[in-house]
């Protein structure tokens, strides 16, 4: 278990406040919960008295067996009708326990609903350093296996808890109806039974957490695997890839197994007792017996029965405990994240439109002051296009990162209309740039819906006019569908170019006020790119852009070209006065095209 991260420590016992966060969701459907208990309650007190209707009618058959034909015939008119009354009472109980089951289901997904709701909403709104540190496969199970955790709680734990302790206290309740002395007795072995619940509780609330955490490790694993199945093909990695997911299982089986074997444990110790208790209860029946009077068969059918029922319900507790304790370890998870700070949308200072873009001595660290930006300054004007150049890994990505504040800078000012970007709301400062990352991302839908990203605003109209205004009406025709073609997951049908061109066009639609280029040409075909290059041509002559490119031959009708160097401005100016220059600028284009 040293090898998987332990994703928290294990909750308390009960947790008060985790439980009055988990209410909130509840509480629109606390009287439903309400009126599923009372059924449960009804249901359980008729489950808890039948052994004792029963027990009597069988001692008046037997006892009924020297009566005169007469007395037998009443006698069977009486046993008749009390039958007809356990069956009526046994329908009863049954109707009650499925509007329980029902009820309780129904509130457990209505409220479950809003948490999943409010738990994907809230990843979402994580600032982006979040997801530098949590893997997809571990937010997957927050989302999704967790906020099951949860339902089986109100399902599977509160509800049967409360319904199993209630039988429990009715069966002695029974018990001691029928012979007080022998529910003395038969309490008497109830230390071993809550020994054995206790310790079965313990050791399978530890084989919970194991499972939990190499479950969490396995979704991380698939995620990670099958999302680079090309390269694990390509590098020939089948069988690592194999032996280590092996690993995995193993150890999630073991983990199983671990919790089997205490479980079988456990049952083998209440089975024991079981018989036991019907071995003391005959031996009690029979010495407490008057002497002379017959052995009261009916009284030991009914201890017979509740033999069978008292340990059911402590039984059925302990594995109902652990799946309530497993439900509040998943709620400590999920409000680990929901407790974490989210991005501040909230409105401030309204931004309609982008006039100027500058940064003032800006320094920026992702780790302490290990500094990646050492005082950048630049200043970008409505309807100019900058075009930002340098070697990787000096900070070009992390200026757009800046920009659009999915990092916050430390020293020095980044400023819109002349106003600091921190002083926008998230929403209107994003709302104005269209950005084109390096990697394009599809969505499972339509090259129309990934155009327009489902927003009503966008019509078909304007797809068509965007994707003309580009010249990349060739490249929609190729598809079987044209428009409705469906691109399936993360666009597998499709080349990095068409992915990019969709990616354009994306943005273009999205009429903003200024325009970022993340390297939207790396990694594509000389044709591709000649489409692209002619399509950054217009695009640059008419909107504010922003253009981090490796290929200086996208840049060269750029406004002003900025290098980068250890994270300064070491150079700046157009195309043709930077190779006049000589530089760095100079060198890169040299190294590109000589």
């Amino acid at each position: 278990m040293e090898k998987y991260s332990k994703e928290n420590p294990q909750s308390k016992v009960v947790d008060i406040e985790l439980i009055k966060k988990l209410y909130i969701y509840l509480r629109l459907y606390r009287y439903f919960l309400m009126i599923s208990i009372f059924f449960l309650l009804i249901s359980k007190v008729i489950e808890a008295f039948v052994p004792i209707f029963i027990g009597r009618l069988s001692q008046q058959m037997l006892d009924g067996i020297s009566l005169g034909l007469t007395e037998k015939h009443i006698l069977l008119n009486h046993i008749i009708s009390g039958c007809w009354l356990i069956l009526g009472l046994l329908v009863v109980s049954y109707l009650l326990d499925s509007l329980n089951v029902f009820l309780k289901s129904w509130v457990g997904q209505k409220s479950l609903f809003s948490l999943r709701q409010d738990v994907y909403q809230h990843i979402l709104c994580q600032p982006l350093s979040y997801f530098d540190h949590h893997t997809v496969g571990r937010m997957m199970t927050r989302t999704i296996h967790d906020v099951d955790q949860i339902n089986q709680m109100f399902t599977e734990s509160v509800v049967p808890i409360l319904g199993n302790i209630f039988l429990f206290i009715c069966i002695f309740i029974g018990i001691a109806v029928v012979d007080w002395k022998i529910a003395l007795f038969i309490f008497a072995v109830m230390p071993i039974v809550f020994y054995l619940t206790n310790r079965f509780r313990y050791y399978q609330r530890i084989c919970y957490d194991k499972v939990r955490t190499i479950v969490s490790a396995m979704n991380t694993f698939f995620q990670e695997h099958l999302m680079g199945a090309a390269t694990i093909r390509n590098f020939g990695l089948q069988m690592q890839s194999k032996t280590q997911f092996e690993a995995i299982n193993k150890d999630h089986r073991d983990a199983y197994l671990e919790s089997i074997h205490h479980f079988s444990f456990f049952i083998a110790g209440i089975d024991l007792l079981q018989n036991f208790s019907l071995i003391l209860v005959f031996i009690l029946l029979v010495l407490f017996n008057p002497i002379g009077s017959e052995f009261q068969a009916g009284t030991f059918f009914t201890f017979s029965l509740y033999g069978l029922m008292i340990f059911r319900p402590l039984a059925d507790l302990a594995e109902r405990y652990n799946v309530f304790q497993a439900a509040l370890a998943a709620a400590g998870r999920i409000f680990d994240v929901m407790n974490r700070k989210i991005e501040d949308f909230s409105p401030k200072h309204e931004l309609d439109k982008i006039h100027s873009i500058a940064f003032e001595d800006v320094w920026f660290a992702y780790e302490k002051e290990n500094w990646v930006l050492k005082g950048l300054s630049f200043e970008v004007k409505q309807g100019e296009s900058l075009a930002i150049v340098g070697v990787t890994g000096e900070g070009k990505t992390t200026i757009i990162s800046l920009l659009l504040r999915f990092y916050d800078y430390q020293k020095g000012k980044i400023t819109i209309n002349g106003q600091d970007i921190r002083d926008y709301s998230l929403s209107d400062l994003r709302r104005q740039f269209s950005v084109v990352l390096q990697d394009p991302v599809i969505f499972s839908g339509t090259v129309s819906d990934n155009i327009g990203l489902y927003d009503p605003s966008i019509t078909k109209e304007k797809i068509y006019s965007v994707a003309d205004y580009l010249n990349f009406l060739p490249i929609i025709q190729r598809f079987p569908d044209g428009w409705d073609h469906f691109l399936g997951e993360r666009g597998k049908s499709l080349s990095i170019g068409e992915m990019q061109l969709i990616s354009i066009a994306r943005a273009i639609a999205h009429y903003r006020s200024a325009l970022i280029l993340d390297e939207a040409t790396a990694n594509i075909d000389s044709v591709t790119e000649m489409m692209i290059q002619n399509a950054l041509t217009k695009i640059l002559k008419e909107k504010t852009a922003i253009v981090i490119a490796h290929r200086l031959s996208t840049i060269r009708d750029a406004s002003r070209i900025l290098v980068l160097h250890h994270g300064k401005a070491a150079e700046t100016g157009t195309h043709q006065e930077l190779l006049a220059a000589q530089g760095i600028y100079e060198k890169l284009y040299r190294l590109q095209f000589v």
